[in-house]
């Protein structure tokens, strides 16, 4: 079962006023413009206190003394401006990034789930109002959840949400996971102690952290990411009718590969981490790789296979088997990173794999790929 609401829909969704059903630009008010920036400084506090936690993280030091990020107050103010003064998308986009650290995948679910309901309801009168380029601006915060040419803000709080609630072990994310991973291949045992009092989790002490992980947190976590990816795609759909192309056919709805993907690799290693308590229920769909085969062995049952979804998910369970019986090899990582290419639109992948813009539009003119069909920037 999901977690239950982690917003007041009715309140976020009701109009502001008769006159104005979805308020006014906060940030263009003269009377309002002061929320609109006590919204925007909170938001960049919080970020700005999270990356001085993380650097001193990183240099090993002990955290400093400093305010911890405060992401209640984000949540407040957001969803108080939402409500009585503005639909504004700038400021949801802002909420969602307070919520993915407050409630973690049942956040993400219902902050997608408000951005789509508010665009399927005012989008005639939605806030910040498009401008000469469009409804680019409209949702450029919720592009820069995602990223463009650079990470998105979303990303990092995804892979720290918690996949794991071990009473014996805490709670271990997808970041950590990554990092065991990583750590599995470093081969001087010298290096590999150093990382570890450094902090770095092991895959031995990840799947300790599983085994003794509540049912009911597994449960409730697959619950509700599931829906988030759910949400999330429903949202993708809505913007992209909502938005249009601009005067040269390129898409003015914001991206969504890089956020699609880390669900995805969240979904993939909350599955992985949960078959020994929830077994096929575990799954997003047929295709699991046979879970009564001889010890060591691996088959994968084709029967059971009907998409390239399922495949894929059975190819990241054959990662998964590389990746423990045979830490030191290349394979899992390869197998890994051919299905996050395999998920992303062809344009997308071209992109990334073809560095040089005059070759790729050169390419993407004679595969008939056209100007909507291609990424922008």
């Amino acid at each position: 079962m999901a977690s239950p609401d982690t917003l007041d829909f009715e309140r976020l969704l009701k109009p502001i006023s008769a006159e104005k059903p979805a308020g006014v630009e906060l940030k263009e008010d003269s009377a309002l413009s002061p929320a609109y920036f006590k919204v925007k400084d909170a938001r960049e506090t919080a970020r700005g206190a999270e990356r001085k936690q993380a650097q001193a993280i990183s240099a090993g030091e002990p955290e400093s003394g400093g305010d911890p990020p405060n992401w209640k107050l984000v949540f407040e103010l957001t969803t108080n401006a939402l409500a009585d003064h503005s639909k504004d998308l700038w400021i949801a986009a802002w909420l969602i990034e307070a919520l993915v650290r407050l409630h973690g995948f049942a956040g993400l679910r219902d902050g997608f789930r408000l951005v789509r309901e508010l665009s399927e309801t005012y989008w005639d009168d939605i806030h910040p109002r498009p401008d000469d380029e469009g409804y680019a601006t409209t949702v450029a915060q919720l592009t820069g959840l995602n990223g463009d040419d650079s990470q998105g803000a979303l990303i990092p709080p995804i892979a720290d949400i918690p996949l794991t609630a071990s009473p014996n072990h805490g709670e271990l994310t997808s970041a950590d996971h990554l990092d065991a991973m990583e750590l599995e291949q470093v081969a001087d045992p010298a290096k590999r102690s150093q990382r570890i009092e450094q902090g770095v989790v092991s895959l031995e002490l990840f799947d300790k952290a599983a085994a003794d992980t509540p049912v009911e947190f597994f449960r409730e976590t697959l619950a509700d990411l599931d829906q988030a990816i759910a949400e999330f795609s429903r949202l993708t759909e809505v913007l992209g009718e909502k938005c249009g192309n601009d005067a040269s056919g390129y898409s003015l709805a914001p991206p969504s590969s890089n956020i699609a993907n880390a669900l995805s690799a969240c979904r993939d290693r909350l599955a992985s981490l949960s078959r020994h308590v929830l077994g096929s229920e575990a799954e997003a769909g047929p295709g699991e790789l046979a879970t009564d085969a001889a010890p060591g062995s691996l088959t994968v049952d084709k029967s059971r296979m009907p998409t390239r979804e399922d495949a894929f998910r059975s190819l990241l369970q054959v990662a998964d088997f590389f990746r423990r019986t045979e830490p030191h090899s290349p394979v899992s990582y390869a197998l890994e990173q051919a299905v996050r290419w395999g998920r992303m639109p062809l344009p997308e992948l071209l992109q990334e794999l073809i560095s040089d813009e005059a070759v790729r539009k050169d390419l993407f003119r004679r595969t008939g790929i056209g100007p909507g069909d291609a990424p922008s920037g």
